[in-house]
């Protein structure tokens, strides 16, 4: 299922937090690792992943991993470079 890749792929990039605790309902800004590096690296890999470039507004404007995972998936955003 795409939504679980999606979480591995996030948990994957974890060093402090837990990796067996996230689900889409983590609040990821909530997560020790997070920080502005941490989003430029979160931005990349979905960017490489997904083909979309994921924007500082497309951070502030989702909280749970599955709001983040539906903006990555929202027409329009896909193809944008």
């Amino acid at each position: 299922m795409e939504k679980n890749r999606f979480v591995q792929l996030v948990a994957g990039m974890l060093y402090r937090t837990n990796r067996d605790t996230l689900t889409l309902d983590t609040r990821y800004k909530g997560l020790k690792e997070w920080n502005f590096l941490f989003e430029v690296s979160l931005a990349m890999m979905l960017e490489e992943e997904y083909h979309v470039e994921v924007t500082p507004e497309d951070f502030s404007s989702t909280g749970t991993l599955d709001e983040l995972f539906q903006r990555v998936c929202a027409p329009g955003l896909a193809g944008k470079e």
